[in-house]
C-alpha cells in the first residue's frame, strides 16, 4: 500500500468543522490504496474536543502527535500585568503567519524523522493553520516528494484576512506565493476560492484542483428509518459559528416579528443554535422577548448534534454578502438529511448548490421581511404537512466522504 504523510494540525480529538475533512479523508485513503500518517498537535488547549472521534480512524493509521510552544500561556501571564498591548506587539512581529508558530519546529522535526524512517510516496498538508504548508515545504526540499497542499480556506486573499499591517502582509503574501509555486498539486474547496488562488498567484489549471467539504452520515440510504424524525415543535438548527460580520441578527429580528404578530405560532418555534459565537445569541433573543424558544449551545459531542439533527424541521444557513464564495461545511450536513434548508444567502457557489439539491429555500440576507416571510412559509407547509421537499440524490450523493477521498487519491495516484 503507497503511504502519504499527512500534515494536519486540526485532527481528533479536536472537534471544530476542520477537523472533520482531515478526519474522513483518513478514514477512507486506505479503502483507495494509501495508508496515511497524521503529523498533528498534542493541545489540549482547543474550544471543542472530542475523544470518540477517534475511533473513526483506523487502526493501521499512524498518528504522531507533536509539541508545541502555546503563546496562549504567555497572553495569560503578559495580561496580569497589564500587558495585553506587549502581547498584541509580539503577536504581530513574531507570530508568522499565526499563533501556531510554536507548533511549527516540533511537527517539522518529528516529521523529518519519520521520513527519515520510513518509506513515504507522498506528502499532504491542509490548512488552517498554514504552518502546515510551511512545514510540507521544506520536507519536499529536503526528501523530493510530491506535496498536495490543501486550503480549506483562503489565506491572504480571505475576505477576513486583515490588510492593517503592512509588515505582515507583504511577508504572508510573498510566503504564500513560495509555496503555491513549489506545490505540485494545490486543492480547495469551493470553486469560487480554486479561482481566487489562480488569479491571484497565476497558477496553471493542472496544477489546481477541487475537492468540496461533505458529509458521511448514513441518511440518504435510511431515510425511511422511523427514528429519523423531526420534533413536535417547528425546530430550526443552525450549526456552526458565527464570527467576523455573520451573524444571526436579521433571522432573530425576523422570529421577534412572528412572535409579535403570530402569537399562536411563537409556541409551536423553536430555534437551536449549535457552536462557538462571537455573538451574543442569548442577550440578543431576551431584547427581542423570544429567548424562550432560542437555545445556544457552544459545543456538544457528535452524538448530541446527531439528535439535534433527527430532531429539526429545518436548517439554518446564513452567509452574509461579505462571503459570497463562501461555502461552509455545514451545507453538506444539512444536504445529508434530506431536510429543508431556510438559506439566507447572497448569489453564489452555496445557492446554486442548494437550488440543484432541491432543498433550499432562500431569503436575503440582511433583510428581514424576506427571512420572516420564508419562515411562515415553511410553517404554514409543516402545519399542513406538506413540507416534503424534492432532493436530488445522485447530486447530493456526490458529495459523500468517500466519493471525495476517491478524488483525493486520484490525484494522488496521478503524482507519483
Amino acid at each position: 500500500m503507497k503511504k502519504v504523510l499527512m500534515i494536519a494540525y486540526h485532527f481528533p480529538p479536536l472537534a471544530g468543522g476542520g477537523t472533520f475533512r482531515s478526519l474522513k479523508f483518513v478514514k477512507y485513503l486506505p479503502e483507495f490504496g494509501w495508508l496515511p500518517t497524521v503529523i498533528t498537535t498534542n493541545t489540549k488547549n482547543y474550544w471543542a474536543y472530542d475523544e470518540t472521534l477517534l475511533d473513526e480512524v483506523p487502526n493501521r493509521v499512524k498518528i504522531i502527535r507533536a509539541g508545541e510552544l502555546d503563546p496562549f500561556y504567555l497572553q495569560i501571564v503578559l495580561s496580569k500585568f497589564g500587558l495585553t498591548s506587549l502581547y498584541q506587539l509580539i503577536k504581530d512581529k513574531l507570530f508568522i503567519p499565526d499563533e501556531k508558530i510554536g507548533w511549527l519546529p516540533i511537527a517539522y522535526l518529528q516529521s523529518k524523522k519519520e521520513l527519515k524512517k520510513e518509506k513515504y510516496d507522498l506528502i499532504f498538508s491542509t490548512s488552517p493553520t498554514p504552518c502546515t504548508h510551511i512545514i510540507a515545504y521544506y520536507l519536499k526540499k529536503l526528501f523530493n516528494l510530491p506535496w498536495v497542499a490543501d486550503y480549506r480556506d483562503l489565506w491572504t486573499i480571505n475576505p477576513l484576512y486583515s490588510h492593517t499591517k503592512l509588515f505582515r502582509v507583504n511577508r504572508e503574501s510573498r510566503m504564500e506565493t513560495q509555496l503555491n509555486s513549489y506545490a505540485d498539486k494545490v486543492i480547495s474547496v469551493t470553486a469560487g476560492n480554486k479561482n481566487e488562488i489562480k488569479n491571484k498567484f497565476h497558477l496553471k489549471d493542472r496544477k489546481l484542483a477541487l475537492i468540496y467539504n461533505g458529509f458521511d452520515s448514513q441518511t440518504l440510504e435510511e431515510e425511511n428509518n422511523p427514528d429519523f424524525i423531526s420534533s413536535k415543535k417547528f425546530t430550526i438548527s443552525y450549526t456552526g459559528s458565527f464570527y467576523g460580520k455573520r451573524n444571526p441578527d436579521a433571522f432573530l429580528k425576523a422570529l421577534a416579528w412572528i412572535n409579535l404578530h403570530h402569537v399562536n405560532i411563537s409556541d409551536s418555534i423553536a430555534a437551536n443554535f449549535c457552536g462557538k459565537s462571537d455573538y451574543d445569541i442569548l442577550n440578543k433573543a431576551k431584547k427581542l422577548g423570544i429567548d424562550i424558544f432560542v437555545k445556544h449551545m457552544q459545543f456538544i459531542h457528535f452524538e448530541e448534534l446527531q439528535s439535534i439533527y433527527r430532531q429539526s424541521t429545518v436548517f439554518l444557513l446564513i452567509i452574509q454578502d461579505v462571503g459570497k464564495n463562501a461555502l461552509p461545511a455545514k451545507i453538506f450536513h444539512y444536504l445529508s438529511t434530506l431536510k429543508p434548508i431556510l438559506a439566507i444567502v447572497p448569489d453564489g457557489e452555496a445557492k446554486l448548490i442548494l437550488k440543484k439539491s432541491g432543498l433550499g429555500f432562500f431569503a436575503r440576507p440582511d433583510d428581514v421581511e424576506s427571512i420572516r416571510d420564508q419562515i411562515l412559509y415553511l410553517y404554514h407547509l409543516w402545519k399542513a404537512n406538506r413540507l416534503h421537499p424534492e432532493p436530488n440524490i445522485n447530486f447530493i450523493n456526490q458529495f459523500h466522504r468517500r466519493n471525495l477521498t476517491k478524488q483525493l487519491a486520484d490525484i494522488f495516484d496521478s503524482l507519483i
